[in-house]
C-alpha cells in the first residue's frame, strides 16, 4: 500500500504526458490534483498506522558478492511525516494552480500539469527511497522537473535564462552529490539506507564524505555560494515557485541531512561548516529582501534565510527542530506565494513590483487575510506557527550559543521588517494600479485560507511531533518564557515596516537617498550575481575563445591542416610516379599490343559469304581428320 503514495504522481505524469492533448488543459489539471490527494491520503494512513520502520525493496540492482542496490522504500517516522506534509502542501498547490493557470489554456498547458506530477513524483523518490541511488534519481528529478517549470514561459528570454541558471547550479551541486555517495559506498560498502543508519561509525575520511554531500544540499536548497539561482527561478508560473519553495527541491537539502543526520554527526568538522554556511546565508538573504522590490522575489530571499535557519540548527545538533520548521515553513511559505499570485492574477499580470501596487485590501479581502496570516507567521509572531518552529530553533541554539542564537533573532527580526513591509505596500499602501483589481475565484481562495488556517494553528503541533520523532523538548510553560526575545524582535521588525510603510513617520524614500550606496549593494545581492554572471561566466566564455582560437583554431587545427598538407604532396609524388610514369605506361602499351593484334585478326572478318562457309566445312574436314586418325590408333 505505501507504494501507492509513488504511483499516484507517476501515473499522473504518464497520463497527462500522453493523453493530454486529448484529455484538455482543465481534465489534465484535476488528474494532477487528485493524483497529489490519492498520495496524501495513503500516505496519512500510512503514517498513522507505522508501528516501525519498514523497508520495502522491489527490487535488487547489480548484485555484486554479498551486497547490492536495493532498489525500494524506506519508511520510518521521519520520512512518512515529512511525505504527509509534501503531499498535502503539494495537492493545495495543485488544485490553485487549475485557477492560477486558466488564463493559459488552449496553449498546451497540460505540459505544465504533466510536470508538476513529475516533480511531486521525484520529491517522494528522495522522501521514501531506500538507498542513497534511490534517493540521487528524486534529485535528479527534481532537478529536471524545476528546469522545465521555471523556463515554462520559454518564449521569454529572461525565463530561459533563469532555467539554465538553475540546472547550471544544482548540476555543480549535484556533482558534489554523486561523489558523496560514491565515497560513502567507498567508505561503508553500502548506500542502502538502513544498513547504514545500522554501521555508523566513525570512520577516516567520514568528514570528506559528509561535506561531498552537503555540496548537494547547498545546491537543491540555494545556499551560498550556489544561491543565486533560487531568486531568479520566480521567471516561472508562481504556483512553480509555491510548490518549489515549499514542498518540493529547497527543502530536499535540509530534509537529505536530517535524513543522514547519524552519518553528518559523525564529523563535527562538516556539522562547524554546516552552521557557517547557514550563519551567512540567513544574514546575507535576510538583507538582500530588505531591499528588493519584487513580491515574488522578496518571498524568495526570506526562503533562501528560513533554509538556513535550518541548516544552522542542523549543524548546532538539533535536527527535529530543523524539520518542524520545515514543516510549518512549508505551510505559510505556500501561503505567501499564493497570496502573490493571487495578486498577481488580481492586478491582470500586469506587474510584480509591489511599489506599483497598494490599497489591495478592500478589493482583495481574503487574499488580505490570507497573506498577512502568512506575514505573521513568517515573523514568528505568537500564536501562529511560525513563532513555535521558530523560537524552538532558538531556544534549542541559545543552550549551546548565546553568538549564534542572537544571529538567528537578529535575521528574525530582519525577517519581520521586510515580509510586513511588503504587506503593507501591496495592500495598504497607495494605490498604484492603472486597471481595477478583483477577488481571485473560489478555487484559488479557498486553498489559501487551508493553508491559512495550518499557518495559524500548526504550530501548536510542536510537542506532538517531538513526541512523535522521540526528541525532547521543553515544557509549553519554559517555552512560551524562553521565546520572549524572539516576540521581541518579530514586534520590532513588524512596528518598523509599520512606521515606515503605513504611518509613514519617515519618507522611505528620504532613507533610500540617505543610504543609497548601501541599497545598491544589498539589492545587488553584494554583488554576488554580478560576480556570477560578469566576471565568472563572462571571464570562462573569454578563457573558451581564447583556448579556441590558441589551442583550437592555431595547434589543433594547423596540426590536422599541415597533416593534409603533408598527404596531399605525399599523395601528388605517388600520382606522380606510380600512376602516371608506371601504371599509366603499362596500361597504354597493354592497349598499343591489343590494337594492333586485333587489326592482324581482323582480316577473317571479311563479310564474304562463301568465305565463311569455306571455312566452317576445312573445320569439319579438320575434326573429321582427326577423329578418323583416332580410330585407327
Amino acid at each position: 500500500m505505501p507504494s501507492l503514495i509513488l504511483l499516484f504522481p507517476l501515473l499522473s505524469f504518464i497520463i497527462i504526458g500522453l493523453f493530454g492533448k486529448r484529455l484538455g488543459d482543465f481534465t489534465s489539471g484535476v488528474i494532477n490534483a487528485t493524483a497529489g490527494i490519492l498520495s496524501f491520503l495513503v500516505a496519512l494512513l500510512t503514517m498513522l498506522n507505522l508501528k516501525t520502520p519498514e523497508d520495502i525493496i522491489f527490487y535488487k540492482f547489480l548484485p555484486i558478492s554479498n551486497t547490492s542496490i536495493d532498489m525500494g522504500i524506506y519508511i520510518d517516522r521521519l520520512s512518512i511525516t515529512t511525505t504527509v506534509t509534501v503531499t498535502f502542501v503539494a495537492s493545495v498547490i495543485f488544485v490553485y494552480a487549475i485557477g492560477y493557470m486558466r488564463y493559459l489554456f488552449g496553449n498546451w498547458t497540460f505540459k505544465f500539469f504533466a510536470y508538476f506530477s513529475l516533480f511531486l513524483f521525484s520529491m517522494l523518490l528522495i522522501l521514501l527511497g531506500d538507498s542513497l541511488v534511490l534517493m540521487f534519481f528524486g534529485w535528479e528529478g527534481v532537478g529536471l522537473a524545476s528546469y522545465l517549470l521555471i523556463g515554462y514561459f520559454h518564449e521569454e528570454k529572461f525565463a530561459t535564462k533563469a532555467s539554465l541558471e538553475a540546472f547550471v547550479m544544482n548540476r555543480i551541486g549535484d556533482w558534489s552529490f554523486i561523489l558523496g555517495i560514491i565515497y560513502t559506498f567507498w567508505l561503508f560498502g553500502s548506500v542502502s539506507l538502513p544498513k547504514l543508519f545500522e554501521s555508523a561509525s566513525y570512520v577516516p575520511g567520514i568528514t570528506m564524505a559528509t561535506l561531498l554531500l552537503f555540496g548537494g544540499a547547498v545546491g537543491k536548497s540555494g545556499q551560498l555560494p550556489l544561491h543565486t539561482w533560487l531568486p531568479n527561478a520566480m521567471a516561472g508560473p508562481t504556483p512553480v515557485s509555491a510548490l518549489l519553495h515549499a514542498a518540493t527541491m529547497v527543502a530536499a537539502g535540509v530534509y537529505m541531512v536530517a535524513r543522514l543526520y547519524p552519518i553528518f554527526s559523525l564529523s563535527s568538522t562538516t556539522l562547524t561548516y554546516i552552521t557557517i554556511t547557514g550563519i551567512l546565508t540567513m544574514l546575507f538573504a535576510a538583507l538582500v529582501a530588505t531591499v528588493h522590490d519584487d513580491i515574488k522575489k522578496i518571498i524568495a530571499f526570506s526562503t533562501m534565510s528560513q533554509l538556513a535557519i535550518m541548516f544552522t540548527a542542523l549543524g548546532m545538533g538539533f535536527p527535529t527542530a530543523a524539520m518542524f520548521h520545515l514543516t510549518t515553513h512549508a505551510f505559510f511559505k505556500a501561503l505567501l506565494f499564493l497570496g502573490a499570485g493571487a495578486v498577481i492574477t488580481g492586478l491582470h499580470h500586469h506587474t510584480q513590483n509591489i511599489f506599483e501596487m497598494g490599497g489591495l485590501k478592500k478589493y482583495m479581502p481574503i487574499t488580505f487575510i490570507a497573506f498577512m496570516t502568512g506575514a505573521f507567521a513568517l515573523s514568528g509572531f505568537p500564536p501562529f506557527a511560525g513563532y513555535f518552529s521558530k523560537d524552538a530553533i532558538v531556544s534549542s541554539v541559545m543552550d549551546k550559543s548565546t553568538l549564534v542564537a542572537t544571529v538567528i533573532l537578529i535575521t528574525s527580526l530582519l525577517t519581520a521588517y521586510y515580509i510586513t513591509r511588503e504587506a503593507f505596500v501591496v495592500f495598504l499602501g497607495n494605490a498604484h494600479y492603472h486597471e481595477e483589481p478583483h477577488e481571485v475565484e473560489p478555487i484559488m481562495s479557498f486553498p489559501m485560507l487551508i493553508l491559512s488556517f495550518l499557518s495559524l494553528t500548526g504550530g501548536f503541533l510542536l510537542w506532538s511531533y517531538f513526541s512523535y520523532l522521540n526528541s525532547d523538548i521543553e515544557s509549553p510553560m519554559s517555552f512560551v518564557l524562553h521565546s520572549f526575545y524572539g516576540i521581541l524582535v518579530a514586534v520590532i521588525g513588524i512596528s518598523v515596516s509599520y512606521a515606515l510603510y503605513v504611518k509613514k513617520l519617515i519618507d522611505p524614500n528620504t532613507l533610500y537617498e540617505l543610504f543609497k550606496p548601501i541599497h545598491k549593494l544589498m539589492k545587488s545581492q553584494f554583488y554576488t550575481e554580478y560576480l556570477y554572471h560578469n566576471i565568472i561566466s563572462k571571464g570562462y566564455l573569454a578563457v573558451s575563445k581564447l583556448i579556441y582560437k590558441i589551442v583550437d583554431r592555431i595547434m589543433i587545427d594547423g596540426f590536422v591542416n599541415g597533416l593534409a598538407k603533408i598527404f596531399m604532396v605525399l599523395v601528388r609524388f605517388v600520382w606522380e610516379f606510380m600512376d602516371i610514369r608506371f601504371i599509366d605506361i603499362i596500361i597504354h602499351k597493354l592497349v598499343i599490343w591489343t590494337f594492333s593484334f586485333s587489326r592482324k585478326l581482323k582480316v577473317i572478318q571479311s563479310g564474304y559469304l562463301n568465305q565463311y562457309i569455306f571455312v566452317i566445312l576445312l573445320g569439319i574436314v579438320i575434326i573429321l581428320g582427326l577423329i578418323v586418325k583416332g580410330m585407327r590408333l
